[in-house]
This record gives C-alpha cells, sequence and structure tokens, in this order.
C-alpha cells in the first residue's frame, strides 16, 4: 500500500509540474540573461552640395560595411500576458568604409573604427506560447557612445580621416523567435538599428574627405542569441 502511495504522489508531482511549467514565465516580472551578437555595421551618407562643384580629381565617395560583434546582458520586465520592457546593454566592435574613386590615382579608404557601449530600451510584444515556442516584435530607441571616436581630434584639410561623433541615438525594431527550455529561454533575435542625428564630426569644408560630405547616419544590423531566466 504504501508504494502505492509514493507512486501516486509521484504522479500526481510529476503532473502538476508538466501543468506549471508552460506558465513559469506568467509567475515572474523581472528577468535577465546574457547576449551575443553578430553585426554588420554600415552607413546612409550624403554628399554636400559643394562636391558637386568641385573641379579637381575626385570622382565619388562610396560607404561600405564590415561585419562586427559584442557581448552584453539583458534586463527585462513584463508587464501583462504579452508586454515586455526590455533593455539589452552590449559592449560592440565594428567598422565602416568610405570609399574613395579619384579620376587619375587610386586614394585611401578610410576606416571608421568603433568600439561602443549600447544602452538600448525597447517594447517588446509576445505571441503566445505554442509547444514551448513563441515569436516576438520589438521596437524603440538606443544610445551608443563610442571610445574610439576621434570628434576631439583636429583634422587638418590633406589628412584622410572622418571622424563620427561620440554619441549618437537610434531607432530599431526587429522580430525573434523564443524558446522555453526547463530552466531558461533561449532567444534568436534580428534586428536593424538607423541612426537618428548626424554622426559626422569635425567637418573640415576644404578637404577632400569630410569637406565632401553633408551627413553620416550609422546603421546596425544585428543577429543576437540571448539567454533569459
Amino acid at each position: 500500500m504504501r508504494k502505492v502511495i509514493a507512486i501516486t504522489l509521484c504522479l500526481f508531482c510529476l503532473q502538476a509540474q508538466a501543468q506549471t511549467d508552460p506558465n513559469r514565465i506568467y509567475r515572474k516580472h523581472f528577468f535577465w540573461g546574457i547576449a551575443f551578437t553578430g553585426t554588420y555595421a554600415k552607413m546612409k551618407m550624403n554628399l554636400d552640395p559643394v562636391f558637386w562643384q568641385r573641379q579637381d580629381s575626385i570622382a565619388g565617395i562610396f560607404p561600405g560595411g564590415q561585419a562586427g560583434g559584442g557581448f552584453g546582458g539583458t534586463v527585462a520586465y513584463r508587464f501583462g500576458k504579452h508586454w515586455e520592457l526590455k533593455t539589452l546593454t552590449m559592449l560592440q566592435l565594428h567598422q565602416r568604409d568610405l570609399k574613395y574613386q579619384w579620376r587619375h590615382t587610386p586614394g585611401p579608404d578610410i576606416k571608421m573604427e568603433t568600439i561602443s557601449f549600447d544602452l538600448p530600451l525597447t517594447l517588446k510584444y509576445r505571441s503566445t506560447m505554442h509547444e514551448n515556442k513563441r515569436f516576438y516584435v520589438l521596437g524603440g530607441l538606443r544610445w551608443s557612445h563610442d571610445f574610439q571616436s576621434n570628434e576631439d581630434v583636429v583634422i587638418g584639410v590633406n589628412k584622410p580621416l572622418v571622424a563620427l561623433k561620440k554619441n549618437i541615438f537610434y531607432y530599431e525594431y526587429g522580430a525573434g523567435w523564443e524558446f522555453q527550455l526547463d530552466f531558461v529561454d533561449l532567444s534568436i533575435e534580428l534586428k536593424m538599428s538607423n541612426g537618428i542625428n548626424n554622426g559626422l564630426a569635425n567637418k573640415v569644408p576644404n578637404s577632400y574627405y569630410s569637406g565632401s560630405i553633408q551627413s553620416i547616419f550609422p546603421r546596425l544590423f544585428s543577429l543576437s542569441l540571448m539567454a533569459q531566466n
């Protein structure tokens, strides 16, 4: 009889656990986790009107991008059944390029390397959990501080250097898949961030390089893998 009671209690506990596990996420309001991100940094560039009036050998300027990456931590607050307010603090490394085309001689390509501390604040909407999986969308704002910015550097007229500002603000949006495991939730997230403020710093009007550019709006594509408790 004792064995039958013990087996019955075990089965009851397992059944109760199976019933409560799918609702584990709804019993909590605060979540934290870690994230690893792969990025591709680009930019939207506008040429200055003076560029079209030039009579020298410069023929064109073309923006380019490079792959990068980062890591950080995430903190989230759930309110309601489907909504979540989330921040993902990241340390990121990436690079953007400017390719200069000259009529007669090849010119130097300018590399703008970035080591940034990023602090986004996003609003996330999650679908209902189905077979331990759910889809979500998000959108928000991001503040990015570049530790390697050349904003304070004095740039000469002939110096091949284009500087980005230390602080860039972005709006961003994206989507992802969330998978619920026994102890953590794994997420795969694709996101796009577009610069809001003009990131061009220290423009030298008579320069071939910064003087030919009116504005630079950095862009960032990111694919993140996150684990959240």
